[in-house]
């Protein structure tokens, strides 16, 4: 292994390394794919996420976790077969023996995206995930799982008929090692030539200037403008794996501009006049950058979503302030009342009060 590269490949495993949240902000902790890798191919070096290449077997369970899209792998995208999945003649079962890789390579949003445009439920095998060479550590069927829990929470919540089933039927297996490799073979001959519709599709995606939501999203938002029409309920009070939610404390937020600096998708963006914060819940992935980053804990999630503004993008006024100049330092900062003076300058003269003390006061 050399130095950290900005693309790093291994056979047909990439991960681009402009895209990765440790990347994006030097103090995120984000370790999901490092946890789900069954072989520890990835390691955190000066902070940075670095894949050792000659550790990588390109199973392809750790690509649908990461939530900026900067895992991939050559033969086979799941934004491109969750996008065509609904014009399948009949729609295939999600299996790793066949039709597709690992089912790690998939995420809630491919998930949720297959079952709203498709016609009926999604089936996924997962009768081989217990005793696959790949789950040593269970690992990898507990992310795959808690991905299928989650879009089935999804759907469920918003009444749609269609869920994502599940396959528990186990099969006699002989040799597990030779099964894999076997099957994963198999996966890259039958996908050679329709995959290069399908990795166009991401990486056209990724080419594009200032693009900085991961593909999946979009074609979430883009699955549930055909729908949102039709619902009775958009709005909804409680959690959701899928979206997240923001508010900031107007007493403690300094409108230092560090969130909106600093969020990896413009979730979180300056007003026009600089003094105030918008956000788009349809644009948040929920990495937590904006509640680390706030040094007066000023931003904290919330619960509740509501599918119109995810899927046309609608912004809200998190905050806005009045600026006015310090009496003390002469500068601008966010008003909140009272004498027109600025929080550093209160700090300052409450710690250093003796400094402004007379001699004949003493």
């Amino acid at each position: 292994m050399g130095n950290i590269n900005f693309v790093q490949k291994s056979n047909l495993f990439s991960y681009t390394a402009t895209r990765c949240l440790r990347n994006e902000y030097y103090h995120n902790d984000c370790r999901i794919c490092i946890d789900v890798c069954p072989k520890g191919a990835f390691h955190i070096v000066r902070n940075k996420l670095t894949l050792f290449e000659n550790e990588c077997v390109g199973c392809a369970g750790c690509i649908g976790s990461c939530p900026t899209e900067a895992l991939e792998i050559e033969s086979f995208d799941p934004n491109g077969y969750a996008a065509s999945y609904q014009h399948h003649e009949e729609a295939p079962t999600l299996t790793c023996k066949v039709s597709t890789p690992c089912l790690g390579v998939f995420d809630v949003e491919h998930y949720t995206v297959m079952a709203l445009r498709g016609d009926k439920s999604v089936t996924c095998d997962l009768s081989h995930c217990a005793g696959c060479v790949l789950n040593e550590n269970g690992k990898l069927e507990e992310s795959i799982r808690a991905k299928v829990e989650g879009a089935n929470q999804f759907l469920e919540t918003i009444q749609n008929p269609h869920r994502i089933e599940t396959i528990e039927v186990k099969e006699e297996q002989a040799d597990r090692r030779a099964l894999f490799r076997k099957g994963f073979e198999k996966v890259k001959e039958s996908l050679a030539e329709e995959s290069v519709a399908h990795v166009s599709m991401t990486t056209a995606h990724h080419k594009l200037p200032d693009m900085k939501m991961p593909l999946k999203r979009i074609l979430l938002k883009n699955s549930l403008k055909e729908i949102v029409g039709g619902m009775e309920t958009t709005a909804f009070a409680i959690s959701s794996p899928l979206f997240f939610n923001k508010q900031i404390n107007f007493e403690t937020c300094t409108n230092c501009g560090d969130c909106t600096q600093f969020c990896p998708t413009d979730a979180l963006f300056p007003t026009s006049d600089k003094q105030g914060i918008y956000f788009s819940q349809g644009k948040c992935i929920g990495c937590g950058i904006c509640e680390d980053i706030c040094k007066p804990n000023a931003i904290t999630s919330k619960e509740g979503f509501d599918l119109v503004s995810v899927a046309y993008e609608r912004s809200e006024q998190l905050v806005h302030y009045e600026m006015v100049t310090c009496h003390e330092c002469r500068c601008p900062y966010p008003y909140k009342g009272g004498d027109p003076i600025c929080d550093r300058c209160t700090s300052f003269m409450a710690k250093h009060a003796n400094m402004f003390t007379l001699a004949r006061d003493m």
